[in-house]
């Protein structure tokens, strides 16, 4: 369950000017602008869902189903956005691997951003949106939890960030990491998996690229606070301990570095369903 501080810290992080951009990307490659009936899966605290609003060609019998698992980033959606008399947009508390129950209508458009790798059975979340796509519908998803996310000029920087993340762990809490409590949701799948994933369920593929993002220092030390990722790099170890220690390595070594940014590669795809 995604506490409302976490939530908090999403909000923070999602509205990085990087991260924007990132998912700019995805929804043109999914040509919302044009479509009527869309989809934001797992739309949290709205960011994504604002995106779409802003690039509607025509609002007039448009409808946005924002559909997110927790309550509390719906509510928190809904008062970001405000009323809308022009668009319809319908908050819809679901899990997304019961989209088919939660959204009976056909829809033009499904996006998902950089969540798909959360979900431990993405097969059967991939049939239940191509159920909910009219033909020729797009669903468009991007992640930079993937083997490979890593580009080579960013491994040294990662090695010194954990070494030191987990000798502080040690030497100021007494605490080392169990890496045999490994989370599903870390368990990484290659680039081609998630192509495969899409293919095998009956979509087109239309892009399938990497885009090269240079992440700066607050938007690594928002992720060192979120609970998949510390259950990630830190399994077994308390939330709270693990975010201190991942904190205060990323600190010490940035400066080190003398680091501006450290880049990621986020892997789109879009695909239509045939």
């Amino acid at each position: 369950m995604v506490t409302a501080s976490e939530e908090y810290n999403f909000t923070s992080f999602s509205n990085l000017p990087f991260y924007t951009k990132v998912n700019e990307r995805l929804l043109d490659l999914a040509e919302v602008g044009k479509q009527r009936k869309i989809v934001d899966l797992g739309c949290g605290t709205g960011g994504i869902t604002k995106l779409i609003l802003e690039r509607l060609q025509s609002a007039k019998d448009t409808v946005i189903y924002a559909v997110d698992h927790s309550r509390t980033a719906l509510k928190a959606a809904a008062e970001e956005i405000g009323e809308r008399k022009d668009v319809a947009i319908k908050y819809v508390h679901s899990e997304v691997q019961n989209l088919t129950g939660a959204v009976k209508d056909k829809v033009d458009a499904v996006v998902y951003c950089n969540s798909i790798h959360y979900v431990p059975e993405k097969t059967v979340l991939v049939d239940q949106i191509k159920e909910t796509l009219e033909p020729n519908g797009i669903f468009a998803f991007n992640t930079s939890f993937y083997e490979g996310s890593h580009p080579d000029d960013s491994l040294l920087f990662f090695r010194k960030w954990m070494m030191r993340s987990l000798r502080i762990l040690k030497r100021e809490h007494g605490l080392s990491a169990d890496k045999s409590a490994k989370v599903s949701s870390r368990i990484q799948l290659k680039a081609q998996d998630y192509v495969d994933l899409v293919e095998n369920a009956g979509f087109k593929v239309l892009v399938n690229d990497f885009n090269r993002v240079e992440v700066p220092h607050e938007g690594w030390h928002h992720i060192s606070g979120f609970s998949d990722w510390i259950e990630g790099v830190m399994p077994g170890v308390p939330l709270d301990v693990g975010r201190e220690a991942l904190q205060k390595g990323l600190g010490q070594i940035w400066d080190e570095m003398e680091l501006k940014t450290v880049p990621r590669l986020w892997l789109s795809v879009s695909a239509a369903k045939i």
